[in-house]
């Protein structure tokens, strides 16, 4: 019996789009809340451009929000992602890769701190070593991605983006009563780290390290795409602590379209 369109699976329809329009391109998206934001009236990155692209792509996601880099490219889901990549008949294009901030903020920026003594700037604060291998650690889930893609898409281009320079805060996330966030300022205040001028030079050090290293894989690896976006908001443009607004997502979605526009030119 055939599937009607609502019970079909996200694969099934996303190679039906495909079908009726070989032209298409074919995206698959994975990723955090960048890419997966759940919030009305503010569209994530690919939300605003599965909108502005309309019939020239076909998309398939797999986005979560809180998704860490190391965790997408291990177990479950990197079972998930590969069987993706795997099935029959599928064709993808393009990657587009959303990871690395998780990794760094929240709990996860406790171990990257040293406790602050009255003496330490605030290049002191932070764990040299420590930041150094959660580089490392970010750096060798994204070389995992590269090797899925050469296995099984290898004409396939991978775009990635780095994260503008976030502003610690108290600006949390609210749906209705609830409340996330925030995600900088309280694991910093719990190392001591209580200047606002200070808070934000460490997020923007480790924000910037981590750029450095996704554009070190854009000039080692083959189609790779570093889409640069530190630089690209204001300070009114941040939603919460750690995600744009509505205009700033629209801002870094403009980038991510532009850099997808150069490799495929039907996407212009």
């Amino acid at each position: 019996m055939a599937r009607t369109p609502s019970s079909k699976t996200p694969f099934e329809a996303y190679l039906d789009k495909l079908d009726a329009a070989p032209g298409r391109v074919g995206i698959l998206t994975e990723g955090d809340s960048w890419f997966a934001l759940p919030l009305p009236g503010r569209p994530n990155v690919v939300d605003v451009l599965i909108r502005q692209l309309g019939s020239k792509a076909a998309w398939l996601r797999l986005e979560k929000s809180g998704d860490e880099a190391r965790v997408m490219m291990a177990g479950e889901q990197w079972e998930k992602l590969q069987k993706e990549l795997t099935r029959p008949k599928a064709r993808f294009d393009a990657i587009l890769f959303s990871a690395g901030g998780n990794d760094i903020v929240g709990r996860a920026m406790l171990p990257l701190l040293k406790q602050r003594e009255p003496w330490m700037s605030w290049q002191d604060c932070i764990h040299g070593e420590r930041l150094q291998q959660r580089l490392a650690q970010i750096e060798g889930a994204y070389r995992e991605l590269i090797a899925l893609r050469d296995d099984y898409h290898p004409d396939a281009w991978i775009f990635s983006h780095d994260y503008d320079r976030a502003i610690p805060g108290d600006k949390p996330i609210r749906i209705g009563p609830i409340k996330v966030g925030p995600w900088m300022k309280p694991y910093l205040v719990a190392k001591g780290i209580t200047d606002p001028s200070d808070q934000r030079l460490i997020v923007g050090h480790m924000l910037e390290r981590f750029a450095q290293m996704l554009q070190r894989l854009e000039e080692t690896s083959q189609r790779f795409h570093h889409v640069r976006t530190q630089g690209t908001l204001d300070d009114t443009e941040w939603g919460d602590e750690i995600h744009p607004s509505k205009v700033g997502f629209e801002k870094i979605a403009a980038k991510v379209r532009t850099a997808l526009a150069e490799r495929f030119p039907s996407l212009v």
